[in-house]
């Protein structure tokens, strides 16, 4: 079975991408697309098409380069089939053929300006800049014509043997196809039915036509692919599910009530899932720390509801899909932006790849603009503004053929008053359709309840009291002090304690929660129920006064402790687990002393195991690790360390820290900026290659670390070059490091006839930056730091580098700034939109745009093979350390 694409096809279809886009570019017809609404979807400057065009046409030359066929061929090519090697030549020529045309469009660029008519077609632009004139562009078309014509009988040769071999050795030839089938896999398949059913041979010029018209529908479907792929890449991000992940399980037992018959009733909301009077937004509402976000997590996609949202939905497909708002998380995690590519995301993800199975041009439909930009010239794969993506979900819950259920919670949580005032009205619009249902929460703020003032509700802390005596219950019956103290007698005052001290919650879950625990591990040896009982009563029953109250009776250190986790969290953002420990305990001295080498178990199992403690022990669990993967995929956290976050136990825990600076205000002398620093650098210095072929995350390691060492710098007055070099220098090896070569294998492709192709090695590559072509491969340190524009660390170095090295590093900046162009940078550096996911990146970007006028200047001195009584340009650095 192909489970795997074959490497001719592979190859083939990397070609074939790149050959027919570059006829595209050079034709009449293709007009580039203008949107007819310029302020939804603003039409392009010529510089950004052209830019476009030129990154497309990179990105199909890299594709070939790595094409497995490709690697295959860099040893003996006499062990590949006849069509193999066919592909390999054919696959140079279309890349010596391009190339010209990619230097053209270049120059084309360069001789444009701001505010020139814009041109109608590629063509047009590259004739009437004076760059080509028409007989180079029918030229370099005819050619690439001729191209495709040898790259479909060398395919056609490819999977003709591919037959014969299944033939002779009796395996078979198709696999079994599905909505997560791949397009390759899927085109593979037809191709071999229809070349084995008509009996196409490559000799038979008629064959070759009809089997042309098979490979243009593998063009087709690519494209199509691509788009999808990078819309959903658009849409999704890294964070996405964090905030669900974050959420504790209800405590066994609890939140039943929702399931009783006061719920099941009418103005219940189980009855409103099912109801049909036209009532399309509930809300849930509560008091800070009642249990909204629990109970909503809960019913998320609660096997349970779906009983009641059947009645409602009938047979009409349903789709469900939620977001959860933290005021705690990123931009995209409190804004009306995440929200909308969330429920986008979901919503088409279960549409396309769930039950549904819907084509995927649905994507081409929502995002129309997007779909025509990229057939005429391969853009609209920028990011999505919130215009864009309202009008997408307005488009998508228009469709009457399907039911949708969204949850949203926390609304509270949303950071700007902006935000706020486009999304409560998004919702209430989107809840007057016949095929939507809306789940709401939120405090109960004037706001909403003017919003939702006639909408069904439910008050969550009118119906915890009961949840939370059992979870007291339950944790006063486990607790290993109490069972000691009791013995086998049943004491009325500790059933006493666990009705005062849930009657005293007043429905606050996290009261109860926060209390309870506090009371359990402020017991000693000495105490006893009635002493218990004391406590409990002192207890205030505001939770900010119970908060207060809680941190009166930490140790000193602990207060310190705590204060500084505050701090790191508020600098940084909810932390992996890790860099956390790290950055609480170590020092940018620490960090450079230490040695390039992965953790090792035992040292990662301890930090995790040490990190429970403090947060449980030391901070009273006022702070909480979660794991940000889903349970059914979870990985052992010693397997998946960085998937272990750190976090407040609640959003009222951080406002009372934020609120609160006398207690919860670290020490003076510790330096947040300092300890992330030093952090960064320890992790980075700890990464693990991976076993198998694949790409080694580095960027984001060293990126951290670069904008840590550019701030210290800043706020101290001094160039961190020490830090700066460590930093560098690590990365460097870790990219350049020889990778494990060995034979890949497995049961699945060693059941296919591949006799034609020899096994390809390991390949680890890294995601620095760098490409495939030479003059592209970062080799050294310098090369990065030029590249990046860190003047005063390529200042200190210049005088004691290798003539060599600082001209290559040259020549390596010069060639990337070039293959990324204009606004390429932000794949590495991000952009300043709001929810662009290396939007912290501000000091490496400033950097980067900084004028390198005096810089290269320096550099040029340094080049130089003779410099004898000529003085050094001047640069000013500053004090180093």
């Amino acid at each position: 079975m192909t489970h795997k694409i074959m490497p001719a096809v592979g190859l083939a279809q990397g070609i074939l991408l790149l050959v027919d886009y570059s006829i595209k570019v050079l034709q009449k017809q293709t007009i580039i697309f203008t949107p007819a609404d310029a302020n939804a979807s603003p039409a392009e400057q010529n510089a950004h098409v052209l830019q476009v065009i030129v990154d497309t046409l990179f990105r199909l030359t890299d594709a070939i380069e790595q094409a497995e066929l490709k690697r295959l061929g860099e040893g003996s090519k006499s062990k590949l089939s006849e069509p193999a090697q066919n592909l390999l030549k054919i696959s140079s020529e279309a890349q010596e053929l391009t190339a010209p045309l990619i230097e053209a469009l270049l120059q084309t660029q360069k001789k444009g300006s701001f505010g020139d008519p814009r041109w109608s077609t590629a063509r047009e632009a590259l004739c009437a800049s004076g760059v080509w004139k028409e007989r180079d562009v029918t030229g370099l078309k005819k050619k690439l014509r001729a191209l495709r014509r040898e790259v479909d009988v060398a395919l056609l040769l490819a999977l003709r043997q591919y037959l014969d071999q299944s033939a002779e050795t009796g395996l078979p030839v198709f696999s079994e196809t599905g909505p997560h089938t791949p397009h390759w896999e899927k085109w593979q398949n037809e191709a071999l039915d229809a070349v084995h059913a008509n009996e196409w041979r490559p000799k038979s010029k008629k064959a070759v036509e009809e089997f042309s018209k098979q490979v243009d529908s593998l063009i087709t479907a690519a494209n199509e692919a691509h788009f999808c792929d990078r819309i959903f890449a658009r849409l999704r991000f890294e964070e996405l599910d964090d905030r669900l992940h974050s959420i504790a399980k209800p405590h066994d037992g609890t939140l039943e009530w929702v399931f009783h018959d006061q719920h099941t009733d009418e103005g219940g909301v189980l009855e409103w899932l099912g109801n049909q009077r036209g009532e399309h937004l509930f809300w849930v509402t509560g008091r800070p720390g009642a249990g909204k976000t629990t109970l909503l997590r809960y019913l998320f996609r609660n096997d349970r509801i779906f009983d009641y949202l059947e009645a409602w939905s009938g047979h009409t497909p349903g789709i469900t899909s939620g977001f959860f708002f933290w005021n705690c998380g990123t931009d995209l995690q409190k804004s009306g932006l995440g929200l909308l590519r969330s429920l986008l995301y979901e919503s088409l993800q279960d549409m396309i790849y769930g039950p549904l199975e819907e084509d995927m041009g649905i994507l081409q439909r929502l995002f129309a603009d997007r779909w025509e930009k990229f057939r005429s010239y391969g853009g609209g794969l920028e990011s999505l503004c919130y215009t864009e993506l309202r009008r997408a979900f307005e488009l998508m819950i228009s469709d009457a053929s399907k039911k949708f259920l969204f949850m949203v919670d926390g609304l509270d949580e949303i950071d700007e008053a902006g935000d706020l005032v486009d999304v409560v009205p998004l919702l209430i619009n989107a809840s007057k359709k016949e095929n939507v249902k809306i789940l709401v929460s939120s405090r109960p703020s004037p706001a909403f309840q003017e919003a939702f003032e006639k909408r069904p509700r439910l008050w969550v802390d009118d119906h915890t009291t009961n949840d939370i005596h059992k979870f007291i219950l339950h944790h006063f019956s486990h607790d290993d002090s109490l069972l000691k103290l009791r013995g086998n007698a049943v004491v009325p005052e500790e059933l006493s304690i666990v009705t005062l001290l849930s009657e005293t919650s007043c429905g606050i879950f996290l009261w109860g929660m926060l209390a309870t625990r506090f009371l359990l591990q402020e017991l000693t040896g000495n105490d006893n129920f009635t002493t218990l009982q004391n406590r409990a009563e002192m207890l205030p029953s505001d939770l900010d006064e119970l908060l207060s109250h809680i941190l009166s009776n930490f140790e000193p250190a602990d207060l310190e402790t705590s204060a500084k986790i505050s701090a790191l969290i508020e600098a940084h953002g909810y932390s992996s687990l890790l860099p956390l420990s790290f950055a609480l305990n170590t020092d940018e001295k620490t960090s450079l002393a230490a040695h390039r080498h992965p953790l090792k178990t035992a040292e990662v199992a301890q930090r995790i195991d040490d990190m429970r403690q403090i947060l449980t022990y030391k901070c009273r669990n006022l702070f909480s690790i979660f794991d940000t993967q889903a349970p059914e995929e979870a990985l052992p956290a010693l397997d998946a360390p960085e998937k272990l976050k750190v976090t407040y136990a609640h959003r009222s825990v951080r406002a009372f820290f934020l609120s609160a600076p006398a207690v919860s205000k670290p020490s003076t002398d510790f330096d947040t900026t300092n300890a992330w620093a030093a952090s960064h650098l320890l992790m980075l210095k700890a990464l693990t290659p991976p076993p198998t072929s694949g790409q080694m995350r580095i960027w984001p390691y060293l990126a951290s670390c670069l904008e840590s060492g550019l701030l210290l710098s800043s706020t101290s007055g001094q160039q961190h070059i020490t830090y700066l070099s460590s930093a560098l220098d690590t990365a460097l090896a870790h990219h350049t490091q020889s990778p494990t070569s060995s034979s890949s294998s497995s049961l699945a492709s060693s059941k296919r006839p591949t006799s034609s192709y020899p096994s390809a090695p390991v390949v680890v590559t890294s995601d620095l930056p760098s490409f495939p072509a030479q003059d592209t491969k970062l080799t050294a340190p310098l090369d990065l730091a030029v590249l990046l524009n860190l003047q005063a660390y390529v200042a200190a170095k210049l005088p004691s580098a290798d003539r060599k090295a600082v001209r290559h590093a040259m020549d390596y900046s010069a060639a990337m700034r070039r293959r990324i162009g204009l606004g390429g940078e932000e794949v590495w550096l991000g952009g300043r939109e709001k929810g662009d996911e290396r939007r912290g990146l501000v000091s490496l970007r400033a950097e980067y745009g900084k004028s390198r006028t005096e810089i290269d200047v320096l550099m040029e001195y340094y080049v130089q093979a003779v410099r004898w009584g000529k003085k050094a340009p001047v640069f000013e650095v500053g004090e180093m350390v």
